[in-house]
């Protein structure tokens, strides 16, 4: 395991303080930990949100879409008993 030293303003460490406190985190470490999990998660997801709109823009340039021109059309579109 890589260990790591870093500095932080004092609010910032207060901050951490209580909610180690309040026993949300055990330590620091665990802290720090879930702030990289979350990070990873959200970097994650903005790749696959990223690979879903280039695959959209791929079916829409080979003109895969459907051309809805009323709001009966949008509503059967996303009804979901349909």
């Amino acid at each position: 395991m890589t260990r790591k030293t870093i500095s932080m303003p004092d609010l910032m460490a207060d901050w951490i303080a209580t909610r180690i406190e309040r026993g949300q985190f055990n330590n620091e470490s665990e802290y720090f930990r879930d702030l990289v999990r979350r990070d990873q998660e959200e970097e994650d997801r903005k790749a696959y949100l990223v690979s879903r709109l280039e695959s959209g823009s791929r079916q829409l340039a080979n003109g895969a879409y459907l051309d809805l021109t009323s709001d009966e059309e949008i509503d059967r579109l996303f009804d979901s008993d349909g």
